[in-house]
């Protein structure tokens, strides 16, 4: 058949075709080998499939009987669970020791099929596309560091994306250096410590340096990714955060842009609501904070504080106990248990939720979702993949 067919019209064909079909389907002649592990294809797949029926999401937890992180996928249309369950990369990860012995595994972001996923406080990072399974491990920066000798370094933040005008993934980092003493890093002077920001490209497997602002990045808030654009937390007065912005970097143009929060609103995470950063913010509902709410705000132009919009609210009842994790259609919320990790719906509009039947981590700061779509998108470059 294979020969019969005009190639216009295999590809046509496969193109309708999942990510698993196409992978089994490169067994079936050196043609068609090439014709799906070829980057036009991979770029047509990706754009012929980018909906939310090829959308899924990803729940990163533990496994608590192997000490293991493990990623489940759910659905995006159902929310139903897959019934298979796989490990992150253990080999990169773990030289042999359990992973509660030795550090945290974050998920960085989830671009195009593609994972990043690191280490904390290492220099541990791997890109991972879950459905070829390819892995690559990114080599460690080799750029000087400007710093006196007795310096410790830290990476504070980093963040994964995609820059559409050269078809490159990349990946930013924040480094700082400063001096080992009595004084917790976190609340030190911004001026005691020297920033060096970096980024990978993909296409070049290399480092280099970018100019940026001197600041914290809020370490227990992931980076929010909205097209082309990843966006932290803030701050550069631990003891006055009344300073905390959202830092944004512009994937292609390699630029940052700083966008204040609304006044006397005490921001606690950023979520994607409809390709757009939400913020999730603490509401004290009375003035020792024995009783606390969550406002969820949602901005609508980069840079610009006045363009913060406040969406809902969510009470003391649910908020004592509940942690929000993402959104999904029509403003509903994941949210998850505090102390169970029991995954649940919650809508706004009628203010109920729902037991998805989801359990994750006790420690709610160990559990991730993050939307994830089933692609080709190779991470080793070129025209094509290894088998």
């Amino acid at each position: 058949m294979a020969n019969e067919l005009p190639e216009d019209l295999v590809t046509q064909i496969l193109l309708w075709l999942l990510v698993v079909s196409l992978l089994r389907f490169k067994c079936v002649c050196k043609s068609w080998y090439a014709l799906i592990t070829h980057q036009n294809f991979v770029r047509k797949h990706l754009l012929h499939n980018n909906n939310n029926s090829n959308t899924h999401l990803l729940l990163k937890t533990s496994n608590k009987t192997m000490d293991d992180y493990v990623v489940s996928t759910i659905s995006y249309e159902e929310l139903q669970v897959s019934p298979l369950t796989q490990p992150l990369p253990p080999q990169y990860f773990r030289n042999g020791e359990p992973f509660g012995e030795m550090f945290s595994i974050s998920v960085v972001g989830s671009c195009n099929g593609l994972v990043c996923l690191h280490a904390y406080d290492t220099l541990k990072v791997v890109i991972w596309n879950p459905t070829t399974r390819e892995t690559k491990v990114v080599p460690e920066s080799n750029l000087p560091i400007f710093a006196p000798a007795g310096y410790y370094t830290h990476i504070q933040g980093m963040g994964f994306g995609f820059d559409a005008k050269t078809n490159d993934y990349k990946i930013i980092n924040f480094d700082s250096m400063y001096e080992c003493n009595s004084d917790i890093y976190f609340m030190k002077d911004v001026k005691e410590i020297i920033y060096q920001k970096e980024v990978y490209s993909l296409s070049t497997d290399s480092w280099r340096k970018v100019d940026g602002p001197q600041c914290f990045i809020v370490e227990d808030v992931p980076m929010t990714y909205i097209t082309g654009m990843g966006s932290w937390l803030a701050y550069v007065d631990y003891v006055n955060q009344r300073d905390l912005f959202v830092l944004s970097f512009d994937m292609s143009d390699e630029v940052f842009l700083k966008t204040l929060l609304p006044d006397n609103v005490n921001g606690q995470a950023l979520l994607v609501l409809n390709e757009s950063i939400a913020m999730v913010a603490l509401l004290p509902i009375d003035e020792n904070w024995w009783e606390i709410g969550f406002d969820i705000w949602l901005l609508l132009k980069v840079g610009v504080k006045d363009s913060w919009n406040r969406l809902f609210t969510i009470g003391p009842s649910i908020a004592r106990i509940h942690q929000p994790l993402g959104f999904w259609k029509n403003d509903t919320m994941f949210l998850t248990k505090i102390d169970s990790g029991q995954l649940f719906l919650y809508d706004p509009s009628t203010q109920q939720m729902t037991d998805l039947q989801i359990h994750g981590h006790s420690d709610s700061k160990e559990m991730q979702l993050v939307t994830y779509m089933e692609t080709l998108v190779s991470i080793k470059g070129g025209n094509e993949s290894e088998e």
